[in-house]
């Protein structure tokens, strides 16, 4: 649930988030239980969200350019894998640096046009609480969450103009944003101004929600889309335990990011509108294909020259800049399609 390099693959591939330490993979050094600290204290500084330093972004739009009129609320994924404490310092500057260059400036940036977006720093866990199991796992998170909810709540109280609403996440913050849904939009009067709630990166099931659907197409508003992508024909071992757990039916919400569809029929080439790149550059316009096969989405392998050589099963830290600029779009769908006009036939 954590990423942090990119690979850029010339002639034979194509460029995508590379992927240090996932929950299907080997690069994270699991660590000895008797090297974990036996409390989360010392805490690192309580974040000051009066402090625009506390921030990533705070109401960052597209300077003088389009403004569809929302309020993104964006909450990154796990950046901190190293450091010996149960969670981050906001005050870490070299891991500030690694967050507004990755998630900030490859997830975050497909908002930017939609309106104002907001990103708070925040104690986040660390990525061992994913990949072990302590007491302190949850602990650790909650107080990761205990942060997000200050920071909305202070957005509430400061900015928030009553404009309609985006709620963004990924991997790890996709479950606190998922949590800041539970509390403040799920059948509550916020929730009408919900246009909607990307969510990639983490398991989201239905039953997470009262009144909350999941989107079932390009331009429905007041639901989430939700996606975890691995190559076509692919189930990691942790999600085959997952389905064995939930029974059948009880598959976790997935809608597929190119053709904004939940059926599990491919997605047109011509359907797909292009990557992110490392270099924050646009390329590779109609090169993917995907589909949504029993709650995650399958990746085909991608149609360039020499994309059947490449070997990638996890694409969990693409879950955003492959798909960077249907996602684009689709925000702008989805926001003229929460103010047009209710028909009175």
């Amino acid at each position: 649930m954590s990423f942090k390099y990119l690979i850029t693959i010339t002639a034979c591939s194509v460029i995508f988030f590379g992927c240090q330490k996932t929950p299907v993979n080997d690069g994270y050094l699991k660590e000895q239980k008797v090297d974990f600290p036996t409390s989360l204290h010392p805490l690192p500084l309580e974040p000051d969200y009066s402090d625009t330093n506390h921030w990533a972004l705070i109401g960052d739009n597209n300077h003088g350019g389009s403004d569809l009129g929302a309020d993104v609320f964006y909450i990154y994924p796990t950046m901190y894998d190293k450091g010996e404490h149960w969670v981050a310092s906001i005050e870490d500057i070299e891991l500030n640096k690694e967050i507004d260059l990755w998630p900030i400036t490859h997830q975050a940036s497909v908002f930017i046009g939609a309106g104002r977006v907001f990103a708070p720093r925040y104690r986040q866990a660390h990525y061992r609480v994913f990949m072990v199991e302590d007491s302190l796992c949850r602990p650790a998170l909650n107080l990761a969450y205990e942060d997000v909810k200050s920071a909305f709540i202070y957005w509430l109280e400061n900015f928030d103009e009553g404009r309609p609403i985006i709620i963004a996440g990924h991997s790890q913050g996709t479950l606190h944003a998922r949590f800041l849904l539970q509390d403040f939009f799920d059948d509550k009067e916020l929730g009408k101004r919900l246009v909607a709630a990307y969510l990639p990166g983490f398991d989201i099931y239905e039953s997470d929600f009262k009144k909350i659907a999941s989107c079932k197409s390009n331009k429905d508003t007041h639901c989430f889309c939700s996606w975890r992508t691995f190559a076509t024909g692919y189930t990691p071992d942790w999600y085959k335990d997952e389905l064995a757990r939930n029974g059948e039916g009880n598959l976790a919400s997935c809608i597929n990011p190119i053709s904004w569809s939940c059926g599990s029929e491919v997605s047109k080439k011509s359907a797909h509108l292009g990557i992110l790149t490392d270099k924050n550059k646009f390329k590779y316009a109609h090169k993917l294909t995907a589909r949504v096969n029993e709650g995650i989405l399958w990746l085909d392998k991608p149609h360039i020259i020499g994309g059947a050589l490449i070997h990638q099963n996890n694409w969990h830290v693409g879950d955003y800049n492959l798909f960077w600029e249907n996602i684009r779009t689709n925000v702008t769908e989805r926001i003229l399609s929460f103010n047009a006009p209710v028909s009175n036939h």
